[in-house]
């Protein structure tokens, strides 16, 4: 039924366009030869559509056809009339049979002409789409190679009134944008589902961002703070999702006209610039606003499919303008510093390449070069600040869902969002270049040129020995490669942030396993890629025995890490969060790597040991079968003191909630040294995040009892120094029982 109502339409706008072809007064451009060409892509797509629908339906009715003959082999239809008369019920059910069988052979006989007349008209249709898609090609081609040609006079020269239409500017905007609205709604039908998916993906998105605000408001303490690192989506949600949404639609649409791309794009612009006070300066913000309309060359001008001399004078203003606007621009943002700073600045650059390029062009007759530069440097300036604000929305929107979900049992809950922004945010910029690239491409008409040039030096087989590749093959064995690496290194991450849900039990967590996982990953992802890449096996093989003799002469070392990575994982004498000591290394593992691990400091510095190390040194480990920590002191106390006395209080100075009842804590007298008895106090804390806390609140209420209960902590230099002085001279000297270490310091300076 679709075909039945479509065909005819499609026939009618085939038709017109080859009543284009005939008009041979027309100048074209290259704008509208790019529309006609795309226009005819997108029929030629819904053509194939039908093409295969019809396959279908004549493999369903060859199907319906060999089932037919074989029901009317069956035995039963060879029995005559006269003797199915002897069995009346039967009689009827063949004949009710045949009956059927008959109307079914003729509906299938109808079907079939059906089928061949739609087969005919389709037929039709595709070579006349052939034949006008190569006219416009050739014609394509011609005016690529003249427009670098002298079109017109210099500037300087007398005007050439044999140039272009002479219809006034105004007429062709309008006739230009009568047509491309009728492309567009073309596309439109076409595209149906996918623009009522676009508005519910932006209502869906909106409501979300919406919502996640609002939580944050009612439920953070510090929700302010919070918001104010996404500004932009808690004033702007449904601004917000719009300008998150719709790069991802330049993609989603096959063959879009140039004027719906060129319309998308201005919304674009539109929408960004109630964002852009929140990523640049005041200053630049009102010179945006200022020189936006600029932005409407692109939908206007940019799409007509006729041009006249006096466009010509059109965009030297244009020239003048953009130019102004990107000084205007730089003298803004110099001195200032702030994040889009050097992207700015290389827009702001191209522009001013662009610009004056297409001046350049047009003073020296080239107007088709110029309008094409002007109108591709002021599209591509404005779409790539919009792109930049696209990649801080995007990472805004993670971070404010992110905070939403702390304290909560899902996985977000443990992520850190900077580790978050520093993997994904080089992905996203990735992304968002590509984007600009596609636009810039799209508008200068070079696009296909360049896909049809890469596809085929991709391709293209070489041969190298008795081997045939092609870059293709190759290129695509990087990208799987380079993709499982990237997911091999988000996989650990995420789990190793679910481990920190079972901190507390080490056998709960995955640690070093995870090494096992990132492995697994990456020898599938290269399983895939030969596979993709159509990389035979005994390839493989050969270049395993060349690393063979490499790893004999020069990779001992990488392999033997490579190979302890794999022991850790297994045997797992470490896992992530431990803290251990190697060598002269200690800290808490941070990462077990395939190569080497990484062990953070307690001064905070990384040390990256090798995993060789770890097996072949002395590894001692705090943390492998619990977090107890056993702490150590030595108290001084002076000889004049009460033994007995001292070791009560030391015992009572132990009896703390922080410290373990099992093992009991000692007290033991340790040592007679120069100036002091010396006691060695011996108890166990219960984690090792806390022994430092609770050692440095031991000493502290043992100083407090002593000082209470008179005890005297003897100090080594005012001792020695006594003993070092004549008999009569020691009588002189009054020593403090419990000197200040600020009063000692100066007694000591004026001695």
């Amino acid at each position: 039924m679709e075909i039945k109502e479509n065909l005819p339409e499609i026939d009618r706008a085939v038709s017109s366009m080859r009543i284009l072809v005939q008009d041979t007064i027309r100048q074209d451009n290259i704008r509208y030869l790019k529309g006609i060409t795309t226009l005819l892509g997108g029929i030629m797509v819904e053509i194939e559509k039908y093409e295969s629908i019809i396959d279908d339906r004549v493999k369903l009715i060859l199907q319906a056809n060999e089932d037919l003959a074989q029901i009317k082999q069956d035995s039963i239809f060879n029995i005559s009339e006269e003797n199915l008369q002897v069995a009346p019920d039967l009689f009827d059910e063949v004949k009710l049979l045949r009956s059927q069988i008959s109307e079914i052979e003729n509906e299938i006989f109808r079907q079939e002409i059906t089928l061949t007349r739609f087969q005919v008209q389709l037929n039709d249709l595709t070579s006349r789409i052939i034949s006008i898609g190569q006219y416009f090609r050739l014609k394509s081609i011609e005016l690529n190679r003249k427009m670098w040609k002298k079109e017109v006079n210099f500037l300087w020269e007398p005007r050439d009134e044999t140039f272009g239409s002479k219809k006034s500017t105004l007429l062709i905007l309008k006739e230009s944008l009568i047509a491309n609205g009728t492309f567009i709604m073309y596309f439109f039908e076409r595209n149906l589902g996918k623009l009522i998916s676009f508005f519910i993906v932006l209502f869906v998105l909106g409501f979300s961002l919406k919502r996640t605000v609002r939580k944050i408001q009612n439920e953070k303490d510090f929700s302010h703070t919070i918001l104010s690192k996404g500004s932009s989506v808690e004033k702007f949600p449904i601004i917000s999702s719009f300008l998150i949404i719709v790069p991802f639609f330049f993609l989603v649409f096959d063959r879009p006209p140039l004027a719906f791309n060129s319309v998308l794009s201005l919304i674009f612009v539109f929408f960004s610039s109630w964002l852009i006070k929140d990523y640049f300066s005041d200053g630049f913000r009102r010179i945006w606003w200022i020189f936006l309309p600029l932005s409407l060359i692109g939908p206007t001008f940019g799409v007509n499919w006729e041009q006249n001399y006096d466009e010509r004078f059109f965009l030297i203003v244009v020239n003048f303008l953009a130019v102004l606007f990107g000084l205007l621009s730089y003298k803004k943002i110099k001195g200032q510093s702030f994040k889009g700073k050097k992207v700015l600045g290389a827009l702001i650059l191209f522009l001013f390449f662009t610009q004056l390029f297409s001046f350049g062009a047009n003073v020296l007759g080239r107007i088709s070069i110029a309008k094409l530069y002007t109108i591709t440097g002021v599209t591509s300036f404005f779409r790539g600040v919009s792109l930049y604000i696209f990649t801080h929305l995007v990472m805004q929107s993670f971070f404010l869902v992110l905070e939403s979900k702390k304290n909560t049992d899902m996985i977000s809950s443990f992520i850190d969002f900077k580790e978050l922004e520093k993997r994904f945010s080089g992905i996203l910029q990735l992304f968002a270049l590509g984007i600009w690239l596609y636009g810039f491409l799209t508008h200068l008409g070079y696009f296909d040129i360049a896909y049809e040039y890469a596809t085929i030096f991709l391709s293209k087989e070489y041969i190298l020995g008795d081997t045939t590749f092609t870059f293709g093959t190759i290129f695509l064995f990087l990208i799987i490669l380079l993709i499982s690496s990237f997911l091999a290194n988000s996989i650990a991450y995420f789990f190793s942030t679910m481990d920190q849900r079972n901190a507390t039990s080490r056998k709960n967590r995955l640690g070093s396993s995870v090494l096992l996982i990132r492995l697994a990953v990456i020898i599938i992802g290269f399983f895939i890629a030969l596979t993709a890449a159509k990389i035979p096996l005994d390839r493989i093989t050969i270049v395993l025995g060349a690393l063979s003799v490499g790893i004999g002469f020069g990779l001992q070392t990488i392999i033997n890490n490579l190979v302890s990575g794999i022991i850790l994982a297994f045997e797992r004498p470490i896992q992530i969060g431990d803290e251990i000591e190697v060598g002269m290394n200690k800290g808490t593992v941070k990462e077990v790597g395939i190569r080497a691990s990484k062990i953070l400091a307690y001064d905070g510095s990384e040390i990256v040991v090798p995993n060789g190390d770890l097996l072949s040194q002395s590894l001692i480990n705090w943390t492998l079968s619990d977090k107890r920590r056993r702490i150590e002191l030595i108290i001084g106390v002076s000889y004049e003191s009460d033994m007995k006395k001292v070791k009560t209080l030391l015992t009572d100075a132990l009896i703390k909630n922080n410290i373990l009842k099992s093992p009991p804590p000692r007290v033991f007298m340790q040592n007679f040294g120069d100036s002091s008895v010396d006691f060695r106090l011996l108890f166990w804390v219960e984690s090792m995040d806390v022994w430092l806390e609770i050692r440095s609140d031991v000493m502290t209420s043992i100083f407090e009892i002593f000082q209470e209960n008179g005890v005297e902590i003897p100090y080594p230099k005012r001792d020695l120094y006594l003993k070092s002085l004549p008999f009569g001279w020691k009588e002189t000297i009054t020593k403090p029982s419990n000197p200040s270490p600020e009063k000692e310091d100066q007694d000591d300076q004026k001695e």
